[in-house]
Protein backbone atom coordinates (compact mmCIF):
# COMPACT_ATOMS: atom_id res chain seq x y z
CA UNK A 1 0.00 0.00 0.00
CA UNK A 2 1.42 3.41 -0.97
CA UNK A 3 2.57 5.58 1.88
CA UNK A 4 0.14 8.38 2.71
CA UNK A 5 2.29 11.81 2.98
CA UNK A 6 1.26 13.98 5.76
CA UNK A 7 -0.96 16.73 5.41
CA UNK A 8 1.41 20.09 4.62
CA UNK A 9 1.14 22.85 7.50
CA UNK A 10 1.81 26.48 6.62
CA UNK A 11 4.34 26.12 9.24
CA UNK A 12 6.17 23.34 7.08
CA UNK A 13 5.53 25.88 3.83
CA UNK A 14 7.14 28.55 5.44
CA UNK A 15 9.89 27.06 6.54
CA UNK A 16 10.84 25.16 3.08
CA UNK A 17 13.34 27.59 1.17
CA UNK A 18 14.37 27.71 -2.22
CA UNK A 19 17.03 24.43 -3.43
CA UNK A 20 19.28 24.29 -6.22
CA UNK A 21 16.71 22.11 -7.96
CA UNK A 22 13.34 22.18 -7.88
CA UNK A 23 11.27 19.55 -5.64
CA UNK A 24 8.15 19.23 -4.19
CA UNK A 25 5.83 18.74 -0.85
CA UNK A 26 3.04 16.80 -0.77
CA UNK A 27 -0.46 17.24 0.92
CA UNK A 28 -2.02 14.13 -0.45
CA UNK A 29 -5.01 12.93 -2.90
CA UNK A 30 -2.72 14.77 -5.98
CA UNK A 31 -2.49 17.90 -4.47
CA UNK A 32 1.47 18.69 -4.10
CA UNK A 33 3.29 22.24 -3.66
CA UNK A 34 6.33 22.77 -5.98
CA UNK A 35 9.57 24.69 -4.82
CA UNK A 36 11.57 26.24 -7.23
CA UNK A 37 15.37 27.62 -6.66
CA UNK A 38 13.76 31.41 -6.79
CA UNK A 39 11.74 30.12 -3.35
CA UNK A 40 8.46 30.87 -5.36
CA UNK A 41 5.11 28.09 -4.15
CA UNK A 42 3.07 26.79 -6.75
CA UNK A 43 0.27 24.79 -6.47
CA UNK A 44 -0.23 21.94 -8.64
CA UNK A 45 -2.53 18.89 -9.05
CA UNK A 46 -1.69 15.77 -10.66
CA UNK A 47 -4.70 13.29 -11.93
CA UNK A 48 -5.26 10.73 -14.39
CA UNK A 49 -7.85 12.05 -16.98
CA UNK A 50 -11.08 10.32 -16.97
CA UNK A 51 -11.29 10.80 -20.59
CA UNK A 52 -7.40 10.10 -22.27
CA UNK A 53 -6.55 7.86 -19.12
CA UNK A 54 -3.61 9.54 -19.21
CA UNK A 55 -1.67 11.21 -15.90
CA UNK A 56 -1.77 15.18 -16.46
CA UNK A 57 -0.08 17.99 -14.24
CA UNK A 58 -2.18 21.11 -13.68
CA UNK A 59 -0.67 24.49 -12.31
CA UNK A 60 -3.00 25.84 -10.25
CA UNK A 61 -1.70 29.26 -8.77
CA UNK A 62 0.81 30.26 -6.53
CA UNK A 63 1.32 29.83 -2.42
CA UNK A 64 -0.15 32.52 -0.10
CA UNK A 65 -0.61 32.20 3.55
CA UNK A 66 -3.67 33.80 3.70
CA UNK A 67 -6.44 34.49 0.60
CA UNK A 68 -6.58 37.92 -0.10
CA UNK A 69 -9.60 37.42 -2.91
CA UNK A 70 -10.90 41.13 -3.99
CA UNK A 71 -13.61 41.47 -6.60
CA UNK A 72 -12.25 44.37 -8.81
CA UNK A 73 -15.52 44.55 -11.07
CA UNK A 74 -16.96 47.31 -9.03
CA UNK A 75 -16.78 50.96 -11.15
CA UNK A 76 -15.23 52.79 -8.31
CA UNK A 77 -11.71 52.52 -7.10
CA UNK A 78 -12.27 50.80 -3.96
CA UNK A 79 -11.97 46.97 -4.11
CA UNK A 80 -14.08 44.86 -1.95
CA UNK A 81 -13.52 40.99 -0.25
CA UNK A 82 -15.17 38.63 -1.59
CA UNK A 83 -15.92 34.91 -0.40
CA UNK A 84 -14.39 31.98 -1.93
CA UNK A 85 -18.03 30.14 -2.06
CA UNK A 86 -19.00 32.95 -4.12
CA UNK A 87 -16.69 32.35 -6.96
CA UNK A 88 -17.71 31.03 -10.43
CA UNK A 89 -15.56 27.69 -11.05
CA UNK A 90 -13.90 29.71 -14.02
CA UNK A 91 -12.75 32.12 -11.26
CA UNK A 92 -11.70 29.60 -8.87
CA UNK A 93 -9.83 27.84 -11.63
CA UNK A 94 -8.06 31.36 -12.87
CA UNK A 95 -6.74 32.57 -9.93
CA UNK A 96 -3.51 33.20 -9.26
CA UNK A 97 -2.25 32.98 -5.15
CA UNK A 98 -4.43 31.21 -2.48
CA UNK A 99 -4.02 29.45 0.83
CA UNK A 100 -3.29 25.81 1.91
CA UNK A 101 -6.84 25.58 2.73
CA UNK A 102 -8.13 27.15 -0.56
CA UNK A 103 -5.82 25.04 -2.46
CA UNK A 104 -7.68 21.82 -0.61
CA UNK A 105 -11.07 23.27 -1.35
CA UNK A 106 -9.92 23.50 -5.08
CA UNK A 107 -8.84 19.77 -5.25
CA UNK A 108 -11.86 18.56 -4.20
CA UNK A 109 -13.39 20.48 -7.02
CA UNK A 110 -11.43 19.04 -9.47
CA UNK A 111 -11.93 15.39 -7.80
CA UNK A 112 -15.32 15.64 -8.77
CA UNK A 113 -15.25 16.78 -11.75
CA UNK A 114 -12.84 13.97 -12.14
CA UNK A 115 -15.24 11.19 -10.41
CA UNK A 116 -17.84 13.00 -13.05
CA UNK A 117 -15.93 11.92 -16.06
CA UNK A 118 -14.59 15.41 -16.60
CA UNK A 119 -11.45 16.54 -17.65
CA UNK A 120 -10.53 19.60 -15.67
CA UNK A 121 -8.29 21.10 -17.91
CA UNK A 122 -10.48 20.80 -20.86
CA UNK A 123 -13.09 21.92 -18.64
CA UNK A 124 -11.10 25.13 -17.67
CA UNK A 125 -11.01 25.53 -21.84
CA UNK A 126 -14.77 25.03 -22.48
CA UNK A 127 -15.24 27.24 -19.47
CA UNK A 128 -12.51 30.19 -21.28
CA UNK A 129 -14.49 29.77 -24.68
CA UNK A 130 -18.09 30.17 -23.02
CA UNK A 131 -16.78 33.64 -21.41
CA UNK A 132 -15.13 34.55 -24.56
CA UNK A 133 -18.07 34.21 -26.51
CA UNK A 134 -20.26 35.77 -23.96
CA UNK A 135 -18.05 38.97 -24.23
CA UNK A 136 -17.02 38.44 -27.47
CA UNK A 137 -21.28 38.19 -28.78
CA UNK A 138 -22.29 41.25 -27.50
CA UNK A 139 -23.43 43.16 -30.04
CA UNK A 140 -21.13 46.13 -30.11
CA UNK A 141 -18.25 43.43 -30.63
CA UNK A 142 -19.82 41.27 -33.05
CA UNK A 143 -20.17 44.35 -35.28
CA UNK A 144 -16.70 45.87 -34.98
CA UNK A 145 -15.60 41.94 -35.99
CA UNK A 146 -17.38 41.86 -38.85
CA UNK A 147 -16.44 45.58 -39.99
CA UNK A 148 -13.12 44.32 -39.84
CA UNK A 149 -13.83 41.76 -42.34
CA UNK A 150 -15.81 43.77 -44.26
CA UNK A 151 -13.12 46.61 -44.28
CA UNK A 152 -11.05 44.09 -46.72
CA UNK A 153 -13.83 43.47 -49.33
CA UNK A 154 -15.12 46.86 -49.40
CA UNK A 155 -14.20 50.08 -51.00
CA UNK A 156 -13.46 52.64 -48.55
CA UNK A 157 -16.70 54.94 -49.53
CA UNK A 158 -18.74 52.38 -48.91
CA UNK A 159 -17.14 50.58 -46.02
CA UNK A 160 -17.94 54.25 -44.74
CA UNK A 161 -20.92 54.90 -45.63
CA UNK A 162 -22.03 51.22 -43.68
CA UNK A 163 -20.36 51.71 -41.18
CA UNK A 164 -21.66 55.12 -40.48
CA UNK A 165 -25.40 53.63 -40.86
CA UNK A 166 -24.51 50.90 -38.20
CA UNK A 167 -23.05 53.17 -36.14
CA UNK A 168 -25.51 56.03 -36.17
CA UNK A 169 -29.02 53.65 -36.55
CA UNK A 170 -28.14 50.19 -35.54
CA UNK A 171 -26.22 50.71 -32.43
CA UNK A 172 -28.51 52.48 -30.00
CA UNK A 173 -30.98 50.20 -30.68
CA UNK A 174 -28.89 46.71 -29.55
CA UNK A 175 -25.74 48.39 -27.88
CA UNK A 176 -25.24 46.94 -24.49
CA UNK A 177 -27.40 43.80 -25.59
CA UNK A 178 -25.80 39.89 -26.58
CA UNK A 179 -26.75 39.24 -30.03
CA UNK A 180 -27.70 36.09 -28.87
CA UNK A 181 -30.51 37.85 -26.51
CA UNK A 182 -31.86 40.25 -30.14
CA UNK A 183 -35.66 38.81 -30.84
CA UNK A 184 -36.21 38.56 -34.37
CA UNK A 185 -39.51 41.40 -33.07
CA UNK A 186 -36.46 43.63 -32.30
CA UNK A 187 -34.72 43.38 -35.69
CA UNK A 188 -38.05 43.43 -37.62
CA UNK A 189 -39.16 46.86 -35.55
CA UNK A 190 -35.40 48.15 -36.37
CA UNK A 191 -36.05 47.92 -39.65
CA UNK A 192 -39.73 49.13 -40.30
CA UNK A 193 -38.52 52.01 -38.47
CA UNK A 194 -35.96 52.91 -40.82
CA UNK A 195 -38.42 52.26 -43.80
CA UNK A 196 -40.46 55.16 -42.73
CA UNK A 197 -37.28 57.61 -43.33
CA UNK A 198 -35.56 55.82 -45.90
CA UNK A 199 -36.91 53.00 -47.76
CA UNK A 200 -34.15 52.00 -49.91
CA UNK A 201 -31.69 52.43 -46.84
CA UNK A 202 -33.79 49.78 -45.21
CA UNK A 203 -33.42 47.40 -48.00
CA UNK A 204 -30.03 47.41 -47.93
CA UNK A 205 -29.84 47.22 -43.97
CA UNK A 206 -31.94 43.99 -44.27
CA UNK A 207 -29.33 42.91 -46.17
CA UNK A 208 -26.62 43.94 -44.06
CA UNK A 209 -28.04 42.34 -40.66
CA UNK A 210 -28.72 39.33 -42.52
CA UNK A 211 -25.19 39.17 -43.51
CA UNK A 212 -24.11 39.77 -39.55
CA UNK A 213 -26.17 37.73 -38.20
CA UNK A 214 -24.73 34.76 -40.76
CA UNK A 215 -21.22 35.87 -39.74
CA UNK A 216 -22.60 35.43 -35.88
CA UNK A 217 -23.90 31.65 -36.22
CA UNK A 218 -20.54 30.90 -37.30
CA UNK A 219 -18.87 32.10 -34.54
CA UNK A 220 -21.21 30.41 -32.19
CA UNK A 221 -22.35 33.99 -30.73
CA UNK A 222 -25.87 32.87 -31.39
CA UNK A 223 -27.85 29.98 -32.81
CA UNK A 224 -30.17 31.20 -35.79
CA UNK A 225 -30.45 34.13 -38.44
CA UNK A 226 -33.91 34.83 -38.08
CA UNK A 227 -33.82 37.10 -41.28
CA UNK A 228 -32.48 34.17 -43.17
CA UNK A 229 -36.10 32.39 -43.29
CA UNK A 230 -37.96 35.91 -43.83
CA UNK A 231 -39.11 37.19 -46.98
CA UNK A 232 -37.78 41.15 -47.61
CA UNK A 233 -41.10 41.95 -49.29
CA UNK A 234 -43.45 40.58 -45.98
CA UNK A 235 -41.17 42.83 -43.73
CA UNK A 236 -40.93 46.05 -46.27
CA UNK A 237 -43.96 46.51 -47.65
CA UNK A 238 -43.35 49.82 -49.20
CA UNK A 239 -42.68 49.55 -52.80
CA UNK A 240 -39.29 50.01 -53.98
CA UNK A 241 -37.35 50.47 -56.90
CA UNK A 242 -34.03 50.05 -58.19
CA UNK A 243 -31.90 52.99 -58.26
CA UNK A 244 -30.89 53.55 -62.27
CA UNK A 245 -28.82 56.61 -62.50
CA UNK A 246 -30.46 59.30 -65.16
CA UNK A 247 -27.70 59.47 -67.93
CA UNK A 248 -27.56 61.57 -71.25
CA UNK A 249 -27.60 59.25 -74.02
CA UNK A 250 -28.99 61.78 -77.11
CA UNK A 251 -26.44 63.30 -79.24
CA UNK A 252 -28.08 66.49 -79.42
CA UNK A 253 -27.83 66.58 -75.45
CA UNK A 254 -24.42 65.14 -74.62
CA UNK A 255 -22.82 66.93 -77.47
CA UNK A 256 -23.74 70.74 -75.39
CA UNK A 257 -22.90 68.54 -72.22
CA UNK A 258 -19.18 67.43 -74.17
CA UNK A 259 -18.74 71.39 -75.25
CA UNK A 260 -19.75 73.22 -71.94
CA UNK A 261 -17.52 70.86 -69.47
CA UNK A 262 -14.94 71.83 -71.86
CA UNK A 263 -15.58 75.68 -71.82
CA UNK A 264 -16.51 75.39 -68.04
CA UNK A 265 -15.22 78.21 -66.02
CA UNK A 266 -14.73 77.08 -62.99
CA UNK A 267 -12.46 75.30 -60.78
CA UNK A 268 -9.92 73.58 -63.02
CA UNK A 269 -9.43 70.55 -61.47
CA UNK A 270 -13.43 70.03 -61.29
CA UNK A 271 -12.98 71.01 -65.03
CA UNK A 272 -10.10 68.64 -65.74
CA UNK A 273 -12.23 66.01 -63.45
CA UNK A 274 -14.52 66.04 -65.63
CA UNK A 275 -12.98 66.00 -69.09
CA UNK A 276 -11.23 62.91 -68.09
CA UNK A 277 -14.40 61.24 -66.81
CA UNK A 278 -15.90 61.73 -70.19
CA UNK A 279 -12.78 60.12 -72.11
CA UNK A 280 -12.34 57.21 -68.90
CA UNK A 281 -15.54 56.34 -67.74
CA UNK A 282 -14.46 55.65 -63.80
CA UNK A 283 -17.03 55.09 -61.00
CA UNK A 284 -17.07 58.55 -58.98
CA UNK A 285 -14.67 56.93 -56.01
CA UNK A 286 -11.82 56.44 -58.03
CA UNK A 287 -12.33 59.18 -59.89
CA UNK A 288 -12.20 61.24 -57.06
CA UNK A 289 -9.64 59.53 -55.25
CA UNK A 290 -7.07 59.01 -58.77
CA UNK A 291 -3.61 59.03 -58.20
CA UNK A 292 -0.75 60.09 -59.94
CA UNK A 293 1.17 56.74 -59.07
CA UNK A 294 -1.45 54.90 -61.17
CA UNK A 295 -0.80 56.77 -64.33
CA UNK A 296 2.53 55.61 -66.57
CA UNK A 297 2.76 58.23 -68.88
CA UNK A 298 5.22 56.39 -70.96
CA UNK A 299 3.25 54.02 -71.42
CA UNK A 300 0.19 55.73 -71.51
CA UNK A 301 -1.79 53.36 -69.23
CA UNK A 302 -3.83 53.37 -66.22
CA UNK A 303 -3.59 50.98 -63.35
CA UNK A 304 -5.71 51.13 -60.43
CA UNK A 305 -5.37 48.40 -57.54
CA UNK A 306 -8.07 45.64 -57.42
CA UNK A 307 -8.12 47.17 -53.68
CA UNK A 308 -9.22 50.42 -54.68
CA UNK A 309 -12.33 49.02 -57.29
CA UNK A 310 -16.13 48.19 -56.19
CA UNK A 311 -15.48 44.55 -56.80
CA UNK A 312 -12.42 43.24 -55.04
CA UNK A 313 -11.77 39.72 -56.08
CA UNK A 314 -8.21 38.49 -54.95
CA UNK A 315 -8.49 36.00 -58.43
CA UNK A 316 -8.37 39.63 -60.46
CA UNK A 317 -5.88 41.58 -61.98
CA UNK A 318 -5.82 45.15 -60.95
CA UNK A 319 -8.08 47.03 -63.41
CA UNK A 320 -6.36 48.91 -65.96
CA UNK A 321 -7.31 50.90 -69.14
CA UNK A 322 -5.22 52.38 -72.27
CA UNK A 323 -4.87 56.05 -72.18
CA UNK A 324 -6.00 58.26 -75.50
CA UNK A 325 -3.15 61.26 -76.70
CA UNK A 326 -6.76 63.30 -75.18
CA UNK A 327 -6.35 62.03 -71.98
CA UNK A 328 -2.74 62.57 -71.94
CA UNK A 329 -3.55 65.76 -72.31
CA UNK A 330 -5.78 66.16 -70.08
CA UNK A 331 -3.88 65.15 -67.12
CA UNK A 332 -0.64 67.30 -68.44
CA UNK A 333 -2.84 69.96 -68.21
CA UNK A 334 -3.67 69.06 -64.39
CA UNK A 335 -0.24 68.35 -63.81
CA UNK A 336 0.65 72.05 -64.66
CA UNK A 337 -2.32 73.62 -62.67
CA UNK A 338 -0.91 71.24 -59.70
CA UNK A 339 2.45 72.20 -59.52
CA UNK A 340 1.88 76.39 -59.88
CA UNK A 341 2.00 76.58 -56.04
CA UNK A 342 3.17 73.59 -54.60
CA UNK A 343 5.05 70.45 -55.21
CA UNK A 344 3.16 67.09 -57.42
CA UNK A 345 0.89 65.67 -54.28
CA UNK A 346 -0.41 62.10 -54.21
CA UNK A 347 -3.91 62.80 -55.95
CA UNK A 348 -4.91 64.08 -59.65
CA UNK A 349 -7.76 66.49 -58.93
CA UNK A 350 -6.69 68.38 -56.12
CA UNK A 351 -9.14 70.25 -53.92
CA UNK A 352 -9.02 74.01 -52.45
CA UNK A 353 -6.59 72.69 -50.50
CA UNK A 354 -4.13 71.74 -53.12
CA UNK A 355 -3.29 68.14 -51.21
CA UNK A 356 -6.88 66.28 -50.68
CA UNK A 357 -9.16 65.07 -53.62
CA UNK A 358 -12.07 66.81 -54.54
CA UNK A 359 -15.19 66.01 -53.23
CA UNK A 360 -17.27 63.35 -54.57
CA UNK A 361 -20.29 66.24 -55.44
CA UNK A 362 -18.18 68.80 -56.59
CA UNK A 363 -18.15 67.83 -60.09
CA UNK A 364 -22.45 67.10 -59.86
CA UNK A 365 -22.80 70.70 -58.62
CA UNK A 366 -20.63 72.00 -61.15
CA UNK A 367 -23.33 69.92 -63.57
CA UNK A 368 -25.90 71.30 -62.03
CA UNK A 369 -24.61 75.33 -62.61
CA UNK A 370 -23.90 73.92 -66.37
CA UNK A 371 -27.61 73.61 -66.23
CA UNK A 372 -27.97 69.77 -66.57
CA UNK A 373 -30.75 68.92 -64.16
CA UNK A 374 -34.18 67.76 -64.54
CA UNK A 375 -34.59 66.33 -68.19
CA UNK A 376 -31.24 66.48 -69.17
CA UNK A 377 -29.62 65.67 -65.85
CA UNK A 378 -26.06 64.01 -65.57
CA UNK A 379 -24.63 63.03 -61.97
CA UNK A 380 -20.43 62.42 -62.13
CA UNK A 381 -21.99 58.35 -61.69
CA UNK A 382 -23.80 59.14 -65.04
CA UNK A 383 -20.98 59.44 -67.59
CA UNK A 384 -20.64 54.87 -67.33
CA UNK A 385 -24.54 54.68 -68.68
CA UNK A 386 -23.33 57.68 -71.52
CA UNK A 387 -20.79 55.66 -72.79
CA UNK A 388 -21.96 52.38 -72.28
CA UNK A 389 -25.36 52.99 -74.33
CA UNK A 390 -23.86 55.67 -77.26
CA UNK A 391 -20.87 52.98 -77.74
CA UNK A 392 -23.39 50.26 -77.63
CA UNK A 393 -25.79 52.53 -80.30
CA UNK A 394 -22.75 52.96 -82.38
CA UNK A 395 -21.16 49.65 -82.73
CA UNK A 396 -21.26 48.78 -86.03
CA UNK A 397 -19.19 51.78 -86.92
CA UNK A 398 -16.70 51.24 -83.85
CA UNK A 399 -17.05 47.39 -84.49
CA UNK A 400 -15.90 46.04 -81.02
CA UNK A 401 -17.41 43.50 -78.91
CA UNK A 402 -19.84 44.41 -76.06
CA UNK A 403 -17.56 42.56 -73.19
CA UNK A 404 -14.94 44.95 -73.97
CA UNK A 405 -17.35 47.38 -73.33
CA UNK A 406 -18.40 45.86 -70.02
CA UNK A 407 -14.21 45.41 -69.50
CA UNK A 408 -13.90 48.92 -69.54
CA UNK A 409 -16.39 49.82 -66.91
CA UNK A 410 -15.20 46.80 -64.93
CA UNK A 411 -18.43 44.76 -64.60
CA UNK A 412 -18.16 41.53 -63.14
CA UNK A 413 -21.03 39.61 -63.67
CA UNK A 414 -19.40 36.10 -64.37
CA UNK A 415 -18.63 33.26 -61.53
CA UNK A 416 -15.76 33.20 -59.90
CA UNK A 417 -14.68 30.17 -62.27
CA UNK A 418 -15.46 32.77 -65.18
CA UNK A 419 -13.65 35.42 -64.09
CA UNK A 420 -10.76 33.43 -62.89
CA UNK A 421 -10.49 32.38 -66.74
CA UNK A 422 -11.47 35.91 -68.14
CA UNK A 423 -8.53 37.54 -65.80
CA UNK A 424 -6.18 35.55 -68.19
CA UNK A 425 -7.13 37.94 -70.93
CA UNK A 426 -5.21 41.17 -71.97
CA UNK A 427 -7.62 43.78 -72.55
CA UNK A 428 -5.64 46.61 -73.23
CA UNK A 429 -4.92 46.10 -76.63
CA UNK A 430 -9.08 45.28 -76.96
CA UNK A 431 -9.67 48.13 -75.46
CA UNK A 432 -7.64 50.65 -77.06
CA UNK A 433 -10.03 50.63 -80.00
CA UNK A 434 -12.84 51.21 -78.55
CA UNK A 435 -11.58 54.33 -76.29
CA UNK A 436 -9.67 55.58 -78.63
CA UNK A 437 -12.44 55.91 -81.04
CA UNK A 438 -14.74 57.13 -77.91
CA UNK A 439 -12.09 59.85 -77.29
CA UNK A 440 -11.91 60.79 -81.38
CA UNK A 441 -16.14 60.96 -80.89
CA UNK A 442 -16.20 63.41 -78.39
CA UNK A 443 -13.58 65.57 -80.27
CA UNK A 444 -15.91 65.70 -82.78
CA UNK A 445 -18.45 67.02 -81.07
CA UNK A 446 -16.98 70.06 -79.43
CA UNK A 447 -17.24 73.33 -81.62
CA UNK A 448 -13.86 75.39 -82.61
CA UNK A 449 -13.76 77.03 -79.67
CA UNK A 450 -11.38 74.89 -76.33
CA UNK A 451 -10.13 75.85 -73.36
Amino acid sequence: MPKVPAPLTDTKISSSKGKSKEYTLADGKGLHLLIKPSGIKVWEFVFTSPVTKKRRKKSLGNYLKEDNFEDHTKKTEKTEKINFDTLTDLEILKLKSFSLSTARKIRSKLIQLIQSGIDPMEYEKELEQKENANTNGLFQNVMNEWFERQKKILADVTYIRKYSLFESFVLPYFKDKHIKDITKLELIHLLEEKEKTAKETASRLFNYLSNLWSYAVLKDYCEYNYLANINKNDVLVEKRRKNNYEKITDEVIFKELVNKIYNYNGSISIKNALKFVLHIPLRAYNLCFLKWSYIDFEKKILTIPRSEMKVKNHNLTDFQLPLTSEVIKILNDQKTYCTLYTDLKEYVFIGNDNINPINRESPNQALMRMGFTAEKKQSLHSFRGSFRTISEEKQQIHNVDIRIMESILDHQKESKVEQAYKNKINYLELQKPLLTWWSDYIICLLEEKRK
